[in-house]
């Protein structure tokens, strides 16, 4: 998962001529603390990497992040980027979901392919539309009726099993796209709690 995915960063890295200042990566390798193959999500890497994408320098101004395919091990110094609309954070090595307060703005956060064991902490995220987790470690669906505009739910390849840990999700009825394949779950239970959700219109 999110581990190969760092490591083939590192790899090509590696690979790369000293001279070569334009790689994102390359010059990342020059300029960060690492941490056991880890990057951090300084404030510094994330002006280069708006640099390097041709984005605002000035964070608030930005309503789109890309953060994937980075080596991030933790999710911090995004205080600034209250504009932020849409966060990519897929494949690196996320292990929590936190520090997400200040994106208020926030439609859609992809945190697929990373090391997340819980969803919380998204409170603050109030006009979240789609969340996609897909590749984690998740056992249970949890806090996410704190979103009430939450539309689209991904959650497949995951850790869920029993009914209890879908049930949460009779307490999320604006959830119209949900995406549970490649879980464990087997139990017929699980049909009357999506028959219970009022908006479901697409389900895997």
């Amino acid at each position: 998962k999110a581990v190969s995915c760092m490591s083939r960063i590192h790899q090509q890295n590696e690979q790369k001529p000293d001279g070569d200042h334009k790689s994102v990566t390359s010059s990342f390798s020059q300029k960060t603390e690492e941490k056991e193959g880890c990057v951090r999500m300084t404030r510094k890497i994330l002006q280069d990497i708006c640099k390097q994408q041709k984005l605002y320098l000035t964070p608030s101004l930005n309503d789109t992040l890309y953060l994937h395919y980075k080596g991030f091990d933790r999710l911090e110094n995004l205080e600034e980027y209250t504009g932020l609309k849409c966060l990519w954070l897929e494949c690196n090595g996320l292990t929590k979901i936190e520090n997400l307060e200040a994106l208020t703005e926030l439609r859609c956060l992809y945190l697929q392919l990373n090391l997340i064991n819980r969803i919380e902490n998204l409170e603050a995220l109030q006009k979240l539309d789609s969340l996609n987790i897909s590749n984690n470690y998740i056992k249970t669906i949890e806090n996410l009726s704190c979103l009430k505009v939450l539309h689209t739910l991904q959650i497949a390849h995951n850790k869920l099993q029993t009914v209890e840990d879908i049930q949460h999700l009779r307490e999320c009825p604006s959830i119209c796209v949900l995406d549970l394949s490649h879980n464990y779950l087997d139990d017929p239970n699980i049909i009357p709690i999506l028959e219970a959700m009022p908006n479901l219109v697409s389900r895997i």
